[in-house]
């Protein structure tokens, strides 16, 4: 294991890995929260706009860093990376089903795995919604983030429509407008995935009236507003976005605006369904309609920011997913790569090197520098068979034992591994960590695309499936007439898009593979409920095994939606500060921590 890396489990200091310890995130927040500064001149309530975007992509993405982040626990909880650190509170929300389920049999323990002497087993929890629980910062991320950003892009949007404000030109303003719009339908998106209930707060809302809104009327809300930005950029009133918006040097035309709402409208009608049921009552038709003027129609092209060395722009989703000593690639979609050599659950003793078919494993050797192949993945070096995306390391199991064999893999991803910026860079950015981040492949519009036309009976899927199952995977061509093709779908969501977004939870949540007492979504965080005088409640845990949520209590009269709503929109920012100071001071300390372990 490379020191240059994390450094796992130090034994009588500290009882997490040192996150963080070689990023060096310096986000000066632009939301937080001198509001009247902010908005006294065009200059700056372009950089509150700016922010706005970039506080929906950080939270999405992981940007400050804090153990907070709840997608990488997701992920895990989807059987899509694996890891046991107590950051993010990982091991404690991914327990395993010790029983018969899914074609798991108590043969192999269901999914815990052999042998049970690397830990015992322990089911999956509930989201612990108290607020003297440490457990609850993962509910709490989101909810502040978004509602960072729609606070933000709520003061933008009463300069520009009601206050008549002109940044620049009219084109500008435009542009400025368009954007912002852009940032509220993302953010209200990212509630409505996630959350069981919230506010719709805009521009011209009047706080005094607010009311609590379901997911599915905040999941309208987010689709009005990608409706509305559509119109917007395609009116052709500017033509590219200001520098900002999107990471140092990254831009986008106004036709590639319209692009990026379609797809992302497509996403949010998909990806809502919290289970089965739900996802056989997609509006299919309405996601291909998006589907089909999104970023892989016409000339095709992956939404990207450009991280800048986790100076202000930071995807730490690929920065922990992509890092061998940190998480791996879950024993599910490593049986899929190749059943053969890789078991699921997890057995030591069977797993061999690989020989997939699919070139994004290959037999598992990395392709590149053969001293950062030996010293940091512990992998064989090849460069025409091994793979492009996920390499398999001799030494098997990684991080502590102890916490169960069902947390184990012997497989990493690489396909972004520049991204963590720790002396190691085999995508060979201009300084590490340093490059283009995908916030949505093409190919997530092309799965979701294709996805519709399979569920509408129409022609066309295959071709879409195709153009990373046998471009990147080199696998035998789909056809629409397959039998399997939506399992060649759901192959292709698994293996093509793990790593490159949150995609993998709300996959698995759709179709019913999340594990038994998996939370299917987030309640409320308790600080909210509390100033909304709300009883707590939660999603998931033995009480609700399907993931859902406690019946939702009605709001207290002596103190309300209506008051919480006025509260959040002011606190918001302030919270969403505060968790990057956290994540500074974290920072700080590992990388001294870091400093004393090495010598």
């Amino acid at each position: 294991m490379s020191m240059r890396k994390r450094i796992p489990e130090i034994v009588g200091v500290v009882a997490l890995v040192l996150a963080g310890g070689c990023d060096t995130l310096k986000i000066a927040n632009p939301n937080a929260p001198d509001t009247p500064h902010l908005l006294a001149s065009p200059t700056s309530v372009l950089s509150l706009a700016q922010g706005a975007m970039r506080t929906w992509f950080l939270t999405t993405h992981g940007g400050y860093g804090a153990d907070q982040y709840p997608v990488l626990t997701m992920s895990v909880m989807a059987r899509g990376h694996v890891a046991m650190w107590n950051n993010f509170h990982i091991r404690y929300y991914t327990g395993c089903t010790n029983a018969n389920w899914n074609g798991y049999t108590t043969a192999t323990n269901g999914t815990c795995g052999n042998p049970l002497s690397e830990g015992p087993p322990y089911p999956r929890a509930a989201w612990n919604n108290d607020p003297a629980a440490a457990e609850r910062t993962q509910i709490e991320a989101m909810w502040y983030g978004y509602y960072s950003a729609l606070s933000s892009a709520r003061d933008v949007l009463k300069r520009i429509r009601v206050d008549g404000l002109i940044i620049t030109d009219a084109p500008t303003t435009k542009m400025v407008e368009t954007l912002t719009v852009l940032a509220q339908a993302l953010s209200f998106s990212g509630l409505a995935l996630n959350y069981d209930h919230g506010f719709i707060v805009d521009y011209n809302t009047d706080l005094t009236t607010l009311k609590l809104s379901t997911a599915v009327e905040i999941r309208d809300a987010a689709m009005a507003k990608f409706d509305t930005a559509i119109t917007l950029a395609s009116a052709g009133t500017f033509t590219s976005t200001a520098d900002g918006f999107f990471g140092p040097g990254t831009t986008y035309s106004n036709t590639q605006i319209a692009q990026i709402a379609n797809t992302m409208a497509a996403r949010t009608l998909a990806y809502f369904a919290r289970n089965a049921t739900d996802n056989a009552a997609v509006d299919w038709a309405r996601v291909v309609g998006y589907g089909s003027k999104g970023i892989s129609s016409g000339a095709r092209f992956d939404w990207v920011i450009h991280q800048d060395a986790c100076n202000t722009w930071c995807d730490f989703l690929k920065v922990w997913s992509n890092d061998m000593t940190t998480m791996r690639l879950h024993t599910r979609v490593a049986h899929m790569l190749d059943a053969a050599t890789q078991p699921d659950p997890w057995n030591d003793a069977a797993n061999t090197q690989p020989n997939s078919l699919d070139k994004r494993l290959g037999n598992g050797a990395y392709r590149g520098d053969a001293a950062y192949a030996a010293n940091v993945l512990n992998s064989a070096v090849d460069p025409v068979n091994g793979g492009t995306d996920y390499v398999w390391t001799s030494t098997k199991e990684f991080g502590n034992k102890t916490r169960g064999a069902w947390h184990q893999s012997a497989i990493g991803q690489v396909r972004y591994d520049s991204f963590p910026g720790c002396g190691d860079n085999p995508q060979g950015s201009t300084s590490p960590g340093d490059k283009d981040s995908p916030i949505l492949l093409a190919a997530e519009n092309d799965l979701i695309w294709a996805e519709g036309l399979i569920h509408t009976g129409a022609s066309g899927a295959a071709a879409l499936i195709n153009n990373t199952r046998v471009t990147r995977g080199g696998l035998t061509p789909a056809t629409d007439a397959d039998a399997n093709l939506l399992q060649e779908l759901q192959y292709e969501q698994d293996v093509e898009l793990l790593g490159s977004s949150p995609a993998v939870f709300y996959n698995q949540r759709r179709i019913d593979n999340l594990e038994p007492n998996t939370p299917h979504e987030m309640p409320i965080p308790a600080n909210e409920l509390n100033v909304l005088g709300v009883a707590l409640y939660t999603c998931g845990g033995a009480a609700h095994s399907d993931g859902s949520c406690d019946a939702f209590p009605a709001p207290s009269p002596a103190a309300g939606a209506v008051g919480g709503a006025a509260v959040l929109v002011a606190s918001a920012p302030k919270v969403w500060a505060q968790l990057e100071q956290e994540w500074r001071n974290r920072a700080a300390a590992n990388r001294l921590l870091s400093r004393l372990l090495v010598k």
